[in-house]
C-alpha cells in the first residue's frame, strides 16, 4: 500500500472514530482529485461526489469559459445551459438547478472544462463542491460517513477511490 493510500485510510478511519459522540456534528473531510488522475477515472469521482453533494445543494454555479476549446460533448451541454438558463458561452457565476436531470447531467459535462464551478451546502452542513482551473483542481468537502458511501459507490464501479482522491490536511 503507497503512503498516500495509507494515509487516505488512516485519515479517513480517524475522522470515522471522531464521529458525533457528544452531540456535534463530526469534522466534514477536505479531499482532492489527484493530479494525474486518468480522465475516465476523474469523470466517474466527480459523478459520484456530485451525486452525493448534490441533493443538498443550497447554490450551484458554473463559470461558461474555459481555457482550452469546449469538447463537442461540452458544447452540447453548453446549447443546453442556454436553453434552460439563457445564460451564454463566456458568463460567470452562472445559477444551474440540479434537481432538473437535464443541468446536473450538463453540470457533471462542464465541470472538467470549466475555469470555476460550485457546489455548496447549507451552511454549517460541511457538504461542498468546487472545480477551477479547466478542470485541473477538483475538491469536495463530505462528512466521513457520507465519503465513506461514495467510496463504497466507486469501489462497486472498479474505481480505488484511494488512488482518486487525498484528503488535504
Amino acid at each position: 500500500m503507497s503512503a498516500k493510500r495509507s494515509l487516505t485510510c488512516a485519515l479517513t478511519e480517524f475522522a470515522r472514530l471522531l464521529g458525533s459522540r457528544d452531540g456535534q456534528r463530526p469534522r466534514p473531510l477536505d479531499l482532492f482529485l489527484l493530479e494525474g488522475t486518468a480522465p475516465e477515472t476523474a469523470r466517474t469521482v466527480v459523478e459520484e461526489v456530485i451525486r452525493e453533494v448534490a441533493p443538498d445543494a443550497a447554490s450551484t454555479d458554473i463559470d461558461l469559459i474555459s481555457d482550452l476549446p469546449w469538447p463537442s460533448d461540452a458544447q452540447a451541454a453548453l446549447t443546453a445551459i442556454a436553453g434552460a438558463t439563457g445564460a451564454r458561452e463566456g458568463e460567470t457565476a452562472v445559477v444551474l438547478d440540479l434537481t432538473d436531470e437535464r443541468q446536473y447531467e450538463c453540470f457533471i459535462i462542464l465541470v472538467s472544462h470549466t475555469i470555476s464551478a460550485e457546489i455548496w451546502g447549507p451552511t454549517g452542513s460541511g457538504v461542498s463542491f468546487s472545480a477551477s482551473d479547466t478542470g485541473s483542481v477538483i475538491g469536495w468537502q463530505l462528512p466521513a460517513e457520507r465519503w465513506e458511501r461514495v467510496r463504497a459507490r466507486l469501489r462497486h464501479q472498479g474505481v480505488d477511490p484511494d488512488t482518486a482522491a487525498q484528503s488535504a490536511t
